[in-house]
């Protein structure tokens, strides 16, 4: 008789979601939740062995010329070894945790879209998996927010070639008007035998628990879990510090400016005197805001999904 795989539990992110908070809440505790059979294989480690190597396979299929390559044949063999390596028995729990499973955020920024090479990336990553996926965890952000701060993301890892400028971004995402319910339902037909758990992360502060304590199942009470030592983190742009770094780039280049961002935050830091970055006017945030009810409250009727709320 066969023996009784583990399970694996993926959350999906997606970026600027608080991703980053969950998974130092679950890397802290990972030694105390390996004795309960709650496998968490820390972040860095999934992205490197199991994440990039399922998109150099993707970018290969899209035609992308990566100095890298890894055939179909050689992925499956260095998916068996990573999940092999974790250790995890007959019906335990393994949570991976990786916001680029469905691609980065810069290809957002780029195309308006909600991660534009996700029916590439995202089928790959789940077709890997040795193991049954029995959940999927991931947040949702309001458009307008969620773009603002993946802008902020780009201008921070952008090289000056590179740069596009803030009208560009807007523009893609107007007209192309991103959707949560094409990228939810790509997700539910990948993992077509997973329950999906999806909260907004505008309610996360009132589920963080319920949020750490269905990823790790109940084995684990997570009002018991030890908070991660507090870090210095990186701080939000400020709206001011963001237009400034842009002026920057138009007078002198995208390297020149670039060079000079970390200075340019650290004089503008947010705050009461300067706001968060913020560049919808009132009209195109209230419309990109009813975009975002809409669709939240439609992907709360699919099947095999959970939405939680306060």
């Amino acid at each position: 008789m066969a023996k009784e795989p583990p399970n694996v539990v993926v959350h999906g992110g997606v970026h600027k979601t608080a991703t980053s908070h969950i998974q130092s809440i679950l890397q802290r505790n990972a030694g105390r939740m390996r004795k309960s059979g709650v496998y968490y294989v820390h972040h860095r480690d999934t992205r490197k062995e199991y994440t990039f190597p399922t998109q150099l396979n993707g970018y290969e299929k899209l035609g992308l010329n990566y100095k890298t390559k890894i055939s179909d044949e050689k992925l499956a063999k260095m998916a068996k070894s990573f999940f092999q390596g974790i250790g995890a028995g007959p019906g335990e729990r393994i949570v991976l945790s990786d916001e680029n499973m469905p691609g980065h955020s810069g290809h957002c920024v780029r195309s308006g879209l909600l991660y534009g090479r996700r029916k590439t990336l995202i089928p790959i990553f789940a077709q890997n998996i040795p193991y049954p996926v029995t959940e999927v965890h991931i947040a949702v952000r309001n458009y307008a927010d969620f773009f603002a701060s993946t802008f902020i993301e780009f201008l921070r890892s952008a090289s000056g070639e590179n740069v596009i400028k803030e009208a560009q971004m807007k523009r893609a995402v107007l007209s192309n008007l991103p959707s949560w319910t094409g990228f939810i339902d790509l997700v539910l037909s990948c993992f077509p035998d997973a329950h999906m758990t999806i909260w907004r992360h505008e309610d996360f502060r009132a589920l963080s628990n319920t949020v750490i304590g269905n990823l790790c199942g109940p084995a684990i009470d997570p009002s018991t879990l030890v908070a991660p030592k507090r870090g210095r983190g990186r701080p939000s742009a400020s709206h001011r510090a963001v237009q400034e770094l842009l002026i920057e780039i138009e007078r002198h280049g995208g390297d020149a400016a670039l060079a000079r961002r970390v200075e340019i935050q650290e004089a503008y830091p947010r705050g009461p005197e300067y706001p968060g970055y913020d560049p919808w006017s009132e009209s195109e945030r209230a419309h990109l805001t009813r975009t975002y009810e809409k669709d939240v409250a439609e992907i709360g009727l699919r099947k095999r999904v959970t939405l939680l709320r306060p």
